[in-house]
């Protein structure tokens, strides 16, 4: 007999412990995949980055190499180079300089100035005492012997001496080892050949008949580039690694102050983020850095030379809200699956319970005792127009009103010691129940409002959820109280209808007025409303944000057509009128009752954080979150439009020069945001090809 009272009991435990198991296995599957789509967002942002600086030194390693190649075409270089090769060195150590070295330094002195080789930022010392600097230019001939070169040339060593070398063999150009020099100055040579002038080469003729050797500070020209534009975060870092045999070079100085080309790793070091970049360029993932320190990272290969660039971020920076995030997940859901179990477990006890008749009974002494109250509750809550319930901690009805009663279509005694699905319905009880949880929870009132039906009566009600301590007998109980609000909303609704067409009114006769400007309006409503969504604004400033887009432009009625459309560039006081058109939108909209911040965020479009803008001048302190939103839409939606005196401007370089303003005229994240944004939505590469009809 034992046995068969213990069958049933092992069953439900068997069923409850593998309800847990189950529910744990999918809140994991749930939590990874959160993880996975944060991954995946930094992996994007991160690429973005590393492209960004791969484009800026490859444009920077090819502008120095197309300014020595131009001075190496120079004939006349070519000529002279070539009759001083063919000189006796008898003749070239004369004490008489000959005329045509006196040109070639000439001609080498001023493309110095001019490709930036003379070192202007270097002091003037007396002409008897050595000169060191870092950046130089120097002539060679065909063997590799020093013709000019440009005052203070840095010493041309082994390394230099091998690039020479080999140019004057292969003849094509060559980037020299980064080094550091003697001073511990990062250094950089470009090394072209200098060809013979057409109709002196010979086939017995070496490939050159000289080079010209350029040496650059990559501690002042190359590394800022690598740091350039806006940090996505305090933790973001760019390095520049190379693979040397078989371990990783770190070409560029990294964030705890090492020097260049002073840091090598193996390359087998388990989690390398460098490692990994130049065995297999363009990876992602986490990694650690050369502090060891766990890292995202992404790579970016130069085309040439053999550098790789890696941008990386801190992971627990990164990850940190992402983590919180599931952190809270899986604690929430953990909680809801041991609460699920515990309503389980306590049903079934309460439904094997031999006392379930003797709870009856005290229930029932209970509910006698709680009717007196019911009476006094319905003498007051009848006369209310609201539907209002009390329920006890099972969420039983203890009371229930006339207007319950009324459009449920049962008896007031009917209603009372049902349970709140019974009485309301699945759907309306399933709307109300969350918050109910959370009222019981905080032991705090609760308003919200939603859609419910009520028998049938479908509406928007006003709910009020009171706990209450005690009543009578009752501990934990609980007040719910519904206002129908619906005609209420109806209403506001058609008033807020009858703005958006006010709005769009307005912005078609901007449009009219302007024709430059006929799509900017509601671009800058489209754009702004993304950064705002990408930066998690409330809902209150969304509102604000979008109708402070619509009108931003509204003051362009005042301004006079033919400034708008002028193709000359405007006088002092003409672009002092075109100024003005934001004073007179504030004028003509002043008297106006907003809800928020509405104005104020749209005297701000013309502000930068630096003060420089107009027409207050404000700093980035002093402006709103949505005035700094509102200033980047309307800068790029200008940037991408066409106007009468210029033309649009592609996506890609709209945002390089935000970008590059970040900081200075715009808050950095709010461009951030825009970056995660563009790169989302296609829609807008055709902008900048619409045309003014």
């Amino acid at each position: 007999m034992r046995t068969n009272r213990q069958t049933p009991i092992t069953a439900g435990i068997v069923a409850l412990l593998a309800l847990l198991a189950l529910g744990a296995l999918l809140i994991n599957l749930y939590v990874g995949k959160e993880r996975q789509r944060d991954l995946l967002n930094w992996e994007s942002r991160l690429g973005l980055i590393a492209d960004a600086r791969v484009d800026a030194v490859e444009g920077w390693l090819d502008r120095q190499f197309d300014g020595l190649q131009e001075l190496a075409g120079n004939a006349s270089l070519q000529l002279y180079l070539w009759q001083l090769s063919r000189q006796q060195d008898a003749a070239r150590n004369k004490s008489t300089e000959a005329a045509q070295l006196t040109y070639l330094r000439n001609l080498v002195l001023a493309a110095a100035d001019r490709l930036g080789y003379a070192d202007s930022n270097a002091p003037r010392i007396r002409a008897n005492l050595p000169q060191h600097r870092a950046t130089g230019l120097a002539l060679l001939d065909n063997e590799g012997r020093l013709v000019v070169a440009t005052p203070g040339m840095p010493e041309i060593g082994k390394a230099y001496q091998e690039t020479v070398r080999e140019v004057l063999k292969t003849g094509r150009r060559k980037l020299s080892p980064l080094r550091l020099d003697s001073q511990e100055r990062a250094v950089l040579g470009f090394a072209v050949p200098v060809r013979a002038v057409l109709g002196t080469q010979t086939d017995a003729a070496p490939a050159a008949v000289g080079v010209l050797l350029g040496i650059r500070s990559a501690d002042r020209e190359l590394f800022p580039l690598l740091s350039a534009g806006a940090p996505l975060a305090e933790t973001s870092e760019t390095v520049l690694v190379k693979q040397d045999s078989d371990s990783v070079l770190y070409l560029s100085p990294t964030a705890d102050g090492a020097r260049p080309t002073r840091r090598r790793l193996p390359l087998d070091r388990p989690g390398l983020a460098s490692a990994a970049a130049v065995t297999a360029p363009g990876t992602f993932g986490e990694f650690v850095n050369y502090q060891g320190r766990p890292i995202l990272a992404v790579s970016r290969a130069l085309s040439s030379p053999p550098w790789v660039v890696v941008q990386q971020v801190d992971a627990a920076q990164a990850l940190r809200e992402s983590d919180e995030h599931r952190r809270f997940l899986t604690t929430t859901l953990s909680l809801l699956l041991l609460f699920i179990a515990a309503i389980v477990v306590a049903a079934w006890r309460h439904g094997s319970s031999v006392r379930a008749q003797q709870h009856a009974d005290e229930l029932r002494e209970k509910t006698l005792e709680l009717q007196k109250q019911t009476e006094l509750l319905h003498a007051i809550t009848d006369n209310v127009d609201a539907y209002t319930l009390l329920l006890d901690e099972q969420q039983t009805v203890l009371f229930a009103n006339r207007a319950v009663a009324e459009v449920t279509g049962a008896g007031i005694a009917e209603l009372t010691g049902n349970s709140l699905t019974a009485v309301l319905g699945p759907a309306a009880a399933g709307q109300l129940q969350p918050h109910i949880e959370l009222a019981r929870e905080e032991r705090c009132n609760q308003g919200f409002s939603c859609d419910l039906t009520l028998g049938n009566l479908t509406g928007c009600f006003q709910c009020t959820l009171v706990p209450i301590d005690h009543m009578g007998p009752h501990e934990n109980a609980l007040l719910v109280v519904l206002h129908d609000v619906t005609e209420l909303q109806r209403v506001q609704r058609r008033h807020a209808s009858l703005l958006r067409k006010l709005v769009q009114t307005l912005m078609h006769v901007v449009d009219l007025h302007d024709p430059y400007s006929a799509h900017h309006s509601s671009r800058m409503v489209e754009v702004a409303n993304a950064i705002g969504r990408e930066l998690g604004l409330s809902e209150k400033d969304r509102r604000t944000l979008d109708l402070a887009a619509s009108l931003a432009n509204l003051g362009k009625i005042f301004v006079p057509k033919e400034i708008l459309t002028k193709t000359e560039t405007l006088t002092e006081a003409e672009q002092e009128l075109l100024q003005r058109h934001v004073r007179y939108g504030l004028e003509l909209l002043e008297d106006l009752d907003f809800e928020g911040p509405v104005l104020d965020t749209i005297a701000q479009k013309q502000e930068h954080i630096d003060g420089s803008g107009y027409p207050g001048h404000l700093t980035g302190e002093q402006m709103l979150l949505t005035g700094r939103i509102l200033a980047v839409a309307n800068a790029f939606v200008a940037l991408v439009s066409p106007r009468a005196y210029r033309g649009a401007i592609s996506i890609e370089e709209a945002l390089n020069r935000l970008l590059g303003e970040a900081g200075s005229k715009y808050d950095r994240h709010v461009v951030a945001a825009l970056f995660h944004v563009a790169e989302n939505r296609a829609d807008w590469s055709a902008w900048p090809e619409e045309v003014v009809e």
